[in-house]
């Protein structure tokens, strides 16, 4: 029995101890980093100008979103001339925090991380954001003009992927995850 831990198990149990470390690593790099973006300036003026337009241009109503989001759009391409200015532009801020939710729902999906250490570490509040980019978001695809597929970083708006059902699916599953969560955040 001893030969057979020592000659099979030993090794094939190192195998998997030397895959997983790395593995694991990779994942702690990643959600460490999306807590710095988290913390960061870029974050809080993008989480801002979302909120800010949700209450002041749609007034709290998710019906009103798309021609809001719309009217909003063209006014910053007529206004930005090939220059963004974050503070200021909605539709980089929808797109930068739309891309954070989406790492962070691949963190909940991991092993490493899981749901559970999310919902810890976040709170409802972020769910209540993620309701509001899943409904920009699905203004753009519903889009009958095309307009809201165009890039406004690109002066001369270049046409985007339209992929952006994928991502809402991912928005939507750590919107899932982030409304049970509680109020305030799990201080351990």
């Amino acid at each position: 029995m001893s030969d057979f831990i020592k000659d099979y198990a030993l090794p094939i149990i190192s195998i998997l101890v030397a895959i997983w470390i790395p593995v694991k690593i990779k994942w702690e790099q990643q959600y460490s980093s999306l807590l710095d973006s988290y913390r960061s300036m870029d974050y809080a003026i993008a989480y801002q100008g979302i909120v800010e337009f949700f209450v002041n241009e749609c007034g709290n109503d998710v019906s009103l979103i798309p021609t809001a989001y719309k009217k909003h759009f063209v006014e910053e391409i007529t206004n930005c001339k090939g220059r963004i200015n974050k503070e200021n532009c909605l539709h980089f801020q929808r797109r930068l925090l739309a891309q954070f939710f989406w790492q962070l729902n691949e963190c909940a999906k991991s092993f490493s991380i899981g749901k559970g250490r999310v919902a810890r570490d976040f709170t409802n509040a972020e769910a209540k954001l993620l309701k509001i980019l899943i409904y920009i978001g699905q203004a753009i695809e519903n889009d009958e003009s095309g307009l809201l597929f165009k890039d406004i970083a690109c002066p001369d708006l270049v046409k985007s992927p339209s992929s952006l059902k994928g991502q809402n699916k991912g928005l939507s599953q750590l919107y899932n995850i982030l409304k049970r969560s509680k109020r305030f955040m799990d201080v351990r």
